[in-house]
């Protein structure tokens, strides 16, 4: 017998549920994997960062050429239906293909519209002010070099989380290196602080996170000083505390990397500050 999912969906211009969406076997997005995607944390019923992903999303589909079926209002408001009921915190995932022909190929043009699809996922926070810290381990950074985007080609981020797993440490954090630069986790923009100044890399080619920006809001407005410097791995391994953002676990604190561990080895003071600050933006 198959489970059925009678969720809230949106596919290309119709509210569904989640069971009754059928995507071709030709679409790009399923075969190449020629889509863009937005994850949009909800609580409460209220949007966190809404316009901020909806612009991204935008962003991704101009820089790839595949023309957005509705505009930033457009995006919120065909998303707001699909949320589930009673749910204090949930995931609107979008993504958008450069559509489906009866062929498959590489090359252009691509004579079919884009195919949207959306729905809502539950969710809980791991993370929380009694989080006891997790471990990190630098790893190359194999992924494309068009990190920017939010493009569901993520096979180079689904590599570091196997190799974790492989090694035995599947719930740790991979720290992703690059040029001896550390620049963020697969799925996470990284931060790090040292003698109360913070540093995040700049977004020059890494993934513009939402939960990135209001984090850096968060810092500036309590005063923190803040560069936006990729920090060498020597510099990274010396640091007093290190923390990934995103949407799903907000704010995480890295405690040891590579085995040894960061500042006391526990989540430190500036982390505690700007992960209360943040409970405060959600609905």
């Amino acid at each position: 017998m198959t489970n059925k999912n009678n969720s809230p969906a949106f596919f290309n211009g119709n509210y569904m549920t989640i069971d009754q969406v059928a995507i071709s076997p030709f679409d790009r997005g399923f075969l190449l994997g020629d889509s863009i995607y937005e994850v949009i944390p909800v609580y409460n019923g209220t949007m966190l960062g809404g316009e901020k992903h909806c612009q991204r999303l935008l962003h991704g589909l101009h820089a790839v050429g595949i023309e957005s079926p509705y505009t930033l209002d457009g995006w919120q408001d065909v998303a707001a239906p699909v949320l589930l009921e009673g749910q204090a915190a949930q995931l609107i995932y979008i993504q958008v293909t450069r559509g489906a022909e009866q062929v498959r190929k590489h090359r252009f043009p691509i004579a079919a519209p884009p195919t949207v699809l959306i729905f809502s996922i539950a969710f809980s926070p791991s993370v929380s002010e009694l989080y006891p810290g997790c471990a990190g381990h630098l790893q190359e950074d194999l992924r494309w070099q068009r990190c920017s985007l939010k493009s569901t080609s993520l096979m180079g981020n689904v590599l570091a989380y196997q190799q974790l797993y492989s090694d035995g440490v599947a719930n740790d954090e991979a720290l992703l290196v690059r040029n001896d630069r550390v620049v963020e986790a697969p799925s996470s923009n990284l931060f790090m602080a040292k003698d109360g100044v913070i540093f995040t890399p700049p977004i020059d080619n890494i993934l513009p996170g939402v939960t990135r920006a209001l984090v850096i809001d968060i810092a500036e407005d309590l005063g923190i000083n803040m560069r936006e410097e990729a920090p060498s791995i020597e510099l990274f391994k010396s640091a007093d505390e290190v923390w990934v953002t995103n949407s799903m676990e907000e704010l995480k604190p890295i405690i040891s990397i590579d085995g040894r561990p960061v500042g006391e080895g526990v989540p430190g003071e500036i982390w505690r500050q700007l992960f209360e600050s943040f409970q405060t933006l959600k609905g």
